[in-house]
């Protein structure tokens, strides 16, 4: 891609990716141009301030032809979706390109990145590999959906130093050049369906992560996921297969990644067995005259919930809700007989209702406090209340973080 002859650059989205793709533009010299659908209110006057006295311009409320057509390219944040955004017509009318964060950075590194995506398990997968191979190598970085953008590292990071990066389908759905030394796929299941026509687009997505590797490059794949042997196929780097030898597939797909950078299994088993989790990801947040509390709030699809039930023990007062992306929540069925009851909440809570059939043990309430203090009032000693939502979080919160917290804090103040 020759990047000197994109000297006008509209970012779009001024959320976190969206600034520290600013900062990248100004750092190599270009005119940046930012147009954000929310308020400026949303955002600090101060740093907007800073910014436009630097010479951005800046754009709130909508996104119109006349402040985008003046681009060269088009830059979008992950969380903007192009298909049903103005931006994508605006492109198209203008003959102007559009890539994501992780391309258009991509461009200015020399690095070798580490790239991980999958359904779910990736923040932790991720975690951990950067964890491994900084325990053998000197200079590595952590960034993508986990850590700071890419766009922060690219400028300061050396050819001889890794990146690692957690990659979500929306972050891989512009691809164009972006080419990882290891890409690697945990797992793909139902999601993100209010964004995708259908399941095989969503996989096309989270696939692009091999799109531009060649024959010198690693992918890395899980041996049991479903059509394996036509994916197999596409794919023209180097292909490893990982299933349970460490534990489970996740750690087996840290310590392939570690390997290829030339870690051993003890320097992973080392890591692993110190490992305590990360927030929200099954997290103990507390226990309540013998009734414990877990936080899974990065569950937003009901396979994470899946995961969850299969590896806590029962009784299990399970407490679910959120937006609905368009996913079938009846997955978590065949594990009623773990559950002694359902607290649903939110927007998709009828249809979770729906989806599992209407049984007697499931109750709706108006809000994530009400289903909390219900589920303690129910417990005996020995239940665990388990909340993992199967959906995300903004209906009624900003992101799963924010939502996990939340819980936290109700149960902090039973």
């Amino acid at each position: 891609m020759n990047v000197d002859s994109f000297k006008n650059v509209c970012v779009v989205g001024f959320g976190r990716s969206g600034f520290y793709l600013v900062e990248l533009l100004l750092k190599l010299g270009k005119k940046a141009r930012v147009t954000e659908e929310k308020n400026a209110n949303f955002f600090s006057s101060r740093l907007v301030n800073k910014l436009r006295r630097l010479g951005v311009e800046f754009e709130f409320g909508s996104h119109t032809d006349r402040f985008i057509r003046k681009s060269d390219i088009i830059v979008v944040s992950p969380g903007v979706d192009t298909k049903k955004s103005l931006v994508s017509g605006i492109a198209k009318a203008n003959n102007i390109p559009v890539v994501g964060e992780i391309e258009f950075a991509s461009w200015f590194t020399k690095s070798k990145i580490a790239a991980i995506t999958g359904t779910n398990g990736k923040t932790t997968t991720t975690f951990l590999t950067y964890r491994v191979i900084k325990s053998i190598k000197p200079n590595v970085y952590l960034a993508g959906n986990i850590g700071m953008p890419l766009s922060c590292y690219v400028l300061s990071a050396k050819p001889k130093d890794i990146i690692i990066l957690e990659l979500s389908s929306f972050q891989l759905e512009n691809i164009i050049e972006f080419r990882p030394y290891v890409g690697c796929v945990l797992n793909i299941e139902p999601d993100h369906l209010d964004r995708y026509y259908d399941f095989y687009e969503y996989t096309h997505a989270k696939l692009n992560i091999f799109r531009n590797q060649l024959s010198d490059d690693w992918a890395l794949l899980n041996k049991n996921m479903f059509g394996i042997q036509e994916i197999a196929r596409s794919i023209k780097s180097k292909i490893i297969y990982f299933d349970n030898e460490l534990l489970n597939p996740n750690y087996s797909a840290v310590y392939r990644i570690a390997h290829v950078f030339g870690a051993a299994k003890t320097d992973c088993m080392k890591v692993i067995s110190g490992f305590n989790g990360l927030p929200h990801r099954l997290q103990l947040v507390k226990k309540i005259k013998g009734v414990v509390f877990i936080n899974d709030s990065k569950a937003t699809n009901p396979a994470s919930t899946v995961w969850a039930l299969k590896n806590i023990k029962p009784p299990i007062v399970l407490i679910a809700g959120g937006k609905d992306k368009g996913l079938d929540y009846s997955a978590v069925s065949p594990y009623f007989k773990k559950i002694v009851k359902v607290n649903l909440f939110g927007e998709a809570a009828h249809k979770i209702k729906s989806s599992l059939k209407d049984r007697g043990r499931i109750s709706l309430f108006n809000s994530l406090e009400e289903a909390v203090k219900d589920a303690y009032y129910i417990s005996r000693k020995g239940t665990t209340v388990l909340f993992s939502p199967m959906c995300s979080s903004f209906d009624m919160f900003p992101n799963y973080i924010q939502r996990g917290n939340k819980f936290i804090e109700i149960v902090n103040h039973l």
